[in-house]
């Protein structure tokens, strides 16, 4: 029996020890998934600069440099392939005037290794977005106006430019809408490319078939006359739409009905507040993981991020806050994946302000952190 005893005790220790070091196995495994690499777009003129690459925890929302991706020349907006194996940057070429995409491998230990580039096909490249089933690259180029679709080759690399479309019209603003000006393109519901147009005021809608782009039926969708059409963001359930105005500095939500291939006006909300007076150019917008919140940045005189509660049954938007602290020329920001912090890119403060969001609000508190980089103007996580 004494035997039996100790046998048994011996036995249950084992299988604590067991259990202690699966369980501290499974926490190092489950604390390793917060620690993301974090890659920033930067506009410096200088292919001594390029894209800065960070660790970020997204539990604490503490951040570490680790390195600078050189020989490139403003590699201002990224996008990362779906399966997290590449990166894809927008940037110039000197004394070209036509845009270029060039592609990076994403290594074990995410730094870059350069595969090739490619033309866009236009000027002043300022957007690009990646299909998620194909893979495409497709990109804005807001200076001649046009949307380019550039398909990408099995290692990642860029195969030629295959299609590219030339926006048609103006719209009321002497100054900024006197021709095209594409802004963004993305797949989104109804597997629609949706291209915003600050120059027309209006988003075209272009089918995808293969490597070729199409225009679809209906053409486009309106947006209020000097909007100034930017970014888009889509509602994870696909039945809403959130437009960015850069010159109205607002925002406008359409529903989609895709049985009927239909969109309808629903609101057009203000990004700056009632009563704003002052120079703005609204630049950016994205909506919590938790789909309830909704976020949209201003730069000039407002240097703002307004949050928006989303209802959950209409789509409608009611603006709960405008956040300034800490906030300069913010042309982009991102959330991290756990929703827990905002990211905002100040290209006037050669920094990224760190933000925690309130899980009940969506309210915005600066934390202090910053990560440093010479006027970014992009911020992306890698999945």
């Amino acid at each position: 029996m004494i035997l039996s005893r100790h046998l048994v005790a011996s036995t249950c220790l084992l299988i604590l020890i067991c259990v202690l070091n699966y369980s501290c196995k499974t926490a190092t495994i489950s604390n390793s998934t917060d620690q993301l690499s974090v890659y920033i777009g930067t506009s410096t003129n200088l292919e001594t600069e390029g894209i800065y690459i960070y660790t970020f925890d997204q539990s604490t929302g503490k951040s570490k440099y680790k390195s600078t991706q050189t020989g490139i020349l403003n590699p201002g907006y990224l996008t990362i392939s779906a399966d997290s194996k590449t990166l894809y940057a927008a940037h110039s070429v000197a004394g070209d005037r036509t845009g270029q995409v060039s592609a990076f491998r994403i290594t074990p230990s995410d730094e870059l290794q350069f595969l090739n580039r490619q033309s866009t096909g236009g000027k002043g490249v300022c957007y690009i977005s990646t299909d998620p089933l194909s893979g495409a690259i497709l990109a804005s180029n807001y200076g001649s106006g046009s949307t380019a679709l550039i398909p990408v080759l099995q290692d990642g690399s860029l195969a030629q430019l295959s299609s590219i479309i030339q926006g048609k019209g103006s719209s009321i603003n002497p100054e900024r809408q006197k021709g095209p000006h594409a802004h963004f393109a993305q797949v989104g519901p109804g597997g629609l490319v949706y291209a915003a147009d600050l120059g027309t005021d209006q988003i075209n809608l272009y089918k995808k078939y293969g490597t070729q782009l199409s225009v679809n039926d209906p053409a486009y969708i309106k947006s209020d006359l000097g909007a100034g059409p930017r970014h888009i963001e889509f509602h994870p359930n696909q039945k809403f739409i959130y437009l960015l105005n850069e010159m109205g500095g607002s925002v406008t939500a359409f529903s989609f009905n895709q049985s009927q291939s239909a969109f309808t006006k629903m609101q057009t909300i203000s990004s700056v507040g009632e009563g704003f007076t002052g120079f703005n150019k609204s630049a950016d917008i994205h909506i919590h993981p938790s789909s309830r919140f909704l976020y949209a940045s201003n730069r000039g005189d407002s240097n703002s991020i307004a949050v928006y509660t989303i209802d959950e049954n209409t789509g409608l938007l009611s603006l709960t806050e405008i956040e300034d602290e800490g906030v300069a020329w913010p042309r982009n920001f991102t959330i991290s994946p756990n929703g827990l912090f905002l990211l905002c890119a100040n290209r006037d403060d050669d920094s990224i302000t760190v933000y925690k969001i309130d899980q009940q609000t969506g309210a915005l508190t600066l934390t202090g952190d910053k990560l440093k980089a010479p006027k970014p103007i992009c911020v992306k996580f890698k999945h």
